[in-house]
């Protein structure tokens, strides 16, 4: 898991804490919790410099009915909106890194059977590689420009 869907988890928990299960969901779970599985990644071009990769992460809400599923589901979804939509970003140890995560969409859906959920999407940029070349400082003229 990525530090940017653990920061998603640590959210959604400190709003509604249960156990959460980011692997597979065993035979018999308990309810109510959490299923965090791998987010659907996609990436788009950005600038000159970065690309972008657009998450987008489907957690199922687990409860004794299915309203009361979306109520819990809903309840985290308006905690998300009213932080601005930034999570708080933390590392794999769980301490604050003082960077934030900012949420570009999120919806509740009602299931079936005792489950809801909330489809949450973010983007993230990083740096296209680069091979590294002299500076020019390092470079002695000794010859005059014609």
């Amino acid at each position: 898991m990525n530090d940017e869907t653990g920061s998603v988890m640590n959210f959604f928990y400190q709003v509604f804490p249960v156990v959460c299960y980011e692997k597979e969901i065993p035979d018999h779970f308990q309810i109510p919790s959490l299923y965090f599985p791998p987010p659907s990644v996609f990436d788009e071009n950005d600038t000159v410099s970065t690309f972008k990769k657009v998450f987008t992460l489907n957690v199922k809400l687990f409860h004794h009915d299915s309203q009361q599923a979306h109520d819990h589901a809903e309840r985290i979804a308006d905690a998300v909106r009213e932080a601005r939509h930034i999570i708080p970003l933390i590392d794999r140890s769980g301490k604050d890194t003082g960077d934030s995560l900012r949420i570009s969409r999120i919806e509740t859906r009602i299931g079936d059977s005792g489950t809801a959920s909330i489809i949450i999407q973010w983007n993230s940029r990083y740096w296209y590689k680069r091979e590294t070349e002299l500076s020019l400082e390092t470079i002695d003229f000794t010859n005059g420009v014609k």
